[in-house]
């Protein structure tokens, strides 16, 4: 009983981390000029950083926290799964609500399963070699940042402001409730309202990855977790690990059958190190205080007591890790086979002209390989603009921001998407420098334009243009109206090569539906970074 507080203390720990995790995510609305730790869970992610450097070409000393995270696994196990990972402690919550049906998964098959994560890692590492950012498709950190981002939190904000808005109209309870409602608008709300293009297919991967644990507990972790799988490479060499003293064990089981991981076997005496995560249930289960945590010697049994060389009635799973000569040659497989998957696509053809990036982005092949897909950029955008593309530019390009300025415009004097990406494929930018950075480029439908295709006046577009000389200019000449009269209006054209692609152009066009003038995409210089 006495060693059930460290279960307590771990949980803590766990949700001090979420609550920073959110309350990073949050501040995004308004982030602070030097935004380092806006990506520092993203840093920690050795995974990330790892695939990342390979495909960017060079290695990202972004990513130096993962190493501090690598050398403490080495110290204390794979304690990073079970305290510090936005996703596992969403695991662990959505857990308490799945209920699992019995004889989902068989200890011997769960066991076996182990090697899987192993191969994920595998086919993440070769792909990163080919050039191919899907490290950042699947990594736990990236998977929940871009979850929270762009799914969780527009969904609780629409639904306080719903609620409150609700409220405020009724005599009493609307004065109640006021003061409440105006601390959480100037604090954890966002300024404006917020939806997100596609963000059901991000809401589609992570309610997968949650659903999975109807088959097991912490399925995503135990099988599937290209960072896990590191982390138990590491965490296998951990002094810090589990010891029962058999004299108090009674073989109850119940530290086995509560085990997160399934890490625990031969009647609850021995453990898979590199499996276990320590979440310290195993202690809150034992009755008869049999089980501590000690720093033991690398590679002992982790038993302790006189009947610690008592032969066990169960095989004992080995200690090392499942790693497989099959599972490494199904993941490289599996690898040359997703290549071309990733790489035949139209969107290249076509020169990615139907995707407009961010401000700042790198070339459209380095920002592929270096954006690691977490949606940062798209919290921190004020205008609601960018949002995760699907297939919009091939499979290569999931998950990637895209601006749609019929949603939302690049605001002239915001840079903050710049300051808040981990990886630099966005790169920093002054705000002096937003005035000659060119993102694409307005063109005209004259079918859709009112002026062209009505004849009546019509200057929205060029009152709104940021640029200090307007990128859009009118010239006087005869149309046909509807009722195919001869009359003299402005008819708007634009100068393409002052023109910098914002796309409030298109955001404001009064003609409903598709708007009648839009932007495209432009190659142009980056402005060095300053």
């Amino acid at each position: 009983m006495k060693h059930r507080r460290w279960f307590y203390i771990r949980a803590a720990v766990q949700l001090c981390c979420w609550l920073a995790f959110v309350a990073l995510l949050i501040s995004m609305r308004d982030p602070i000029e030097e935004g380092y730790l806006y990506g520092l869970f993203i840093r920690l992610s050795l995974h990330l950083g790892i695939a990342t450097s390979i495909t960017a070409g060079a290695v990202l000393t972004a990513f130096l926290p993962a190493l501090a995270v690598l050398a403490l696994s080495l110290a204390f196990g794979r304690f990073f799964c079970s305290t510090v990972c936005p996703l596992g402690a969403t695991i662990d919550a959505s857990d308490k609500m799945i209920a699992r049906r019995k004889g989902a998964l068989k200890p011997e098959t769960s066991r076996a399963g182990r090697g899987i994560k192993y191969t994920v890692l595998a086919v993440s590492l070769v792909l990163a070699v080919a050039g191919i950012q899907a490290a950042g498709i699947i990594d736990p950190l990236s998977l929940s940042l871009r979850a929270y981002s762009t799914v969780l939190y527009p969904f609780f904000d629409h639904l306080t402001k719903l609620l409150f808005e609700g409220l405020l109209p009724i005599p009493v309870l609307g004065t109640a409730v006021g003061p409440l409602y105006s601390l959480l608008a100037d604090t954890v709300l966002d300024f404006n309202p917020i939806v997100f293009h596609n963000a059901g297919g991000v809401m589609l991967l992570f309610l997968f990855v949650l659903l999975l644990s109807l088959l097991a507990r912490r399925f995503w972790c135990r099988y599937l977790c290209p960072l896990g799988a590191l982390l138990a490479l590491a965490g296998g060499l951990g002094v810090l690990r589990r010891t029962v003293d058999v004299s108090k064990c009674v073989n109850c089981l119940r530290c086995e059958r509560d085990c997160r991981m399934n890490a625990i076997h031969d009647r609850g005496l021995a453990t898979v190190h590199g499996e276990c995560i320590q979440c310290f249930e195993c202690l809150k289960s034992c009755e008869y205080d049999a089980i501590s945590f000690c720093v033991v010697r690398p590679f002992s049994t982790g038993r302790t007591g006189a009947a610690a060389a008592e032969p066990a009635s169960i095989t004992a799973v080995p200690e090392r890790p499942s790693i497989s000569r099959r599972a490494l040659i199904v993941g490289s497989v599996a690898s040359l086979a997703l290549i071309p998957a990733f790489r035949l696509n139209a969107a290249r053809r076509a020169d990615f002209g139907e995707i407009i990036r961010p401000p700042g982005s790198l070339p459209e092949d380095e920002f592929l390989d270096a954006c690691i897909r977490c949606g940062a950029c798209m919290k921190a955008c004020p205008t609601n603009a960018l949002h995760p593309a699907l297939l919009e530019s091939g499979l290569e390009g999931i998950y990637t921001p895209r601006l749609i300025p019929r949603i939302g415009w690049c605001e002239k004097n915001c840079v903050l998407c710049t300051e808040v990406c981990p990886t630099g494929a966005i790169t920093r930018l002054r705000i002096a420098d937003k005035e000659t950075t060119v993102i694409g480029t307005a063109y005209f439908i004259k079918d859709l334009c009112i002026p062209w295709a009505e004849g009546r006046e019509c200057i929205v577009c060029e009152e709104v243009c940021p640029t200090v000389t307007k990128s859009i200019k009118f010239r006087e000449d005869t149309v046909l109206n509807k009722k195919g009269e001869a009359v003299l209006v402005k008819l708007p054209y634009v100068l393409e090569d002052i023109c910098i692609g914002c796309g409030i152009c298109e955001n404001k066009c009064p003609v409903r539906g598709s708007a009648a003038i839009r932007v495209r995409t432009r190659k142009a210089e980056v402005p060095a970074a300053g």
